[in-house]
């Protein structure tokens, strides 16, 4: 065989060498933290890139040693805002390192820029921010009516924490018949994003009039969450207006530009469905004060207008009475005269016109000598032709009835 053979030790010094050469000692490096977990007082973690999708398109493994994780925790206390938890952007310092009996290259982590973390953290909420007013999605939620009264409630926040107990104080000491609907979510940390979205989701499913998302507070980091495209963008799509209240008193979350109504605690989010609640009850005490009010003085002025009318008939009543029975006396008599006038002109009539019927009374005109004949269906017969050979007939006369069978028809 032609050219150099290495051994395996050989071969991985060679390349720890040439990376040492390459870097030349410690290097700063920036990517997002994954996987962080602890172990005999060391830190490890992976350093990781993403592409705009979140796979991972390179990683390299991170080891803090407890005897330098001493000065950095200070460094990070001291920063007061950053954290080495997961999805933190960070910018680290430490050589690169190859540990041969592993075969696995590693950074060893001597320092950290915290102030690298905010600018990041600063550089994603513009970022997307700018996507959400692309889309018009900034005043969407917004843009949605909010009931008069929004007495039920989806409240979103981790259960038995500072931030629901305070909520749901404000609420109780209003007095007013609130209906909450408590869903537990995460509201920092990994995963964080994908629990409060999910949340605010099934609140849309609830027969709720308003949404009410909210956290105690926090540091910058702690309340990064809440700029988070996915946290942000279903409260703007929501169907329900949603609420924050946000432990915050400098910052303004992206979550908050686009909720209904943004405060900066969960105790001022409460207060702000309190004032809403109440402006519609005053309203309502106002306008029924002023009914009674009005009624009130409607009734006393119906009583004082029938009072002036009882007097004023109290008054004019014997007048009118002693017109009336006059009137009533005339007419009496009036109606008197028209009766009698009435009966013996009708008395008239009636005679004459009983002297007409007994003219033509069929018995009168019987007794005279006429007759009626009528077949056995009863017809009256007028003329031959209504009788045919051996028709019965009956024929009638002044004192009774006679049959007989046509025998001969002329």
């Amino acid at each position: 065989m032609t050219g150099v053979n290495y051994t395996v030790t050989e071969l991985m010094t060679a390349t720890a060498d040439a990376i040492k050469d390459r870097l030349g000692g410690a290097v700063w490096v920036d990517g997002e933290i994954s996987g962080p977990r602890e172990s005999r007082g060391h830190f490890y973690f992976d350093l990781v890139d993403r592409d705009d999708k979140g796979a991972v398109t390179a990683k390299v493994p991170v080891a803090l040693w407890s005897r330098t994780r001493t000065r950095v925790d200070q460094k990070l206390r001291e920063a007061g805002t950053v954290r080495l938890e997961e999805g933190v952007k960070v910018r680290i310092r430490g050589p690169l390192e190859l540990w041969l009996a592993g075969g696995r290259l590693q950074l060893s982590m001597q320092d950290i820029d915290p102030a690298f973390t905010l600018e990041a953290l600063e550089s994603e909420r513009e970022r997307v921010l700018a996507v959400l007013r692309s889309e018009n999605l900034i005043d969407k939620n917004r843009a949605l009516p909010l009931s008069a009264m929004p007495l039920h409630i989806a409240l979103i926040t981790a259960d038995e924490s500072a931030a629901q107990a305070d909520f749901m104080h404000s609420l109780v000491e209003s007095g007013l018949p609130w209906q909450v609907a408590f869903i537990d979510s995460k509201v920092q940390g990994a995963g964080a994003e994908r629990t409060i979205a999910a949340a605010l989701h099934t609140a849309q499913r609830m027969n709720v009039d308003v949404i009410a998302l909210i956290r105690g507070g926090g540091s910058r980091l702690d309340l990064a969450i809440f700029d988070h495209e996915l946290v942000a963008r279903t409260i703007a799509t929501s169907s329900l207006p949603v609420f924050t209240g946000i432990g915050h008193e400098i910052d303004t979350s992206v979550a908050d530009v686009v909720a209904h109504t943004a405060s900066k605690t969960p105790t001022a989010c409460a207060e702000a469905l309190i004032d809403i609640a109440m402006d519609v009850v005053n309203r309502s005490e106002v306008a029924w004060s002023d009914i009674a009010e009005i009624a009130t003085a409607t009734i006393d002025s119906e009583r004082e207008r029938l009072a002036r009318c009882a007097r004023h008939a109290a008054i004019g009543a014997r007048t009118r009475l002693t017109v009336e029975r006059h009137r009533m006396i005339t007419t009496t008599a009036r109606l008197s005269r028209t009766i009698e006038t009435t009966t013996k002109s009708e008395k008239q009539n009636l005679d004459l016109f009983a002297a007409r019927l007994s003219a033509v009374d069929p018995v009168r005109t019987l007794a005279r000598g006429w007759s009626i004949t009528r077949t056995t269906s009863g017809t009256v017969v007028r003329r031959a032709a209504d009788v045919s050979r051996g028709d019965t007939l009956v024929t009638t006369v002044a004192d009774g009835t006679i049959t007989s069978t046509a025998t001969e028809i002329d």
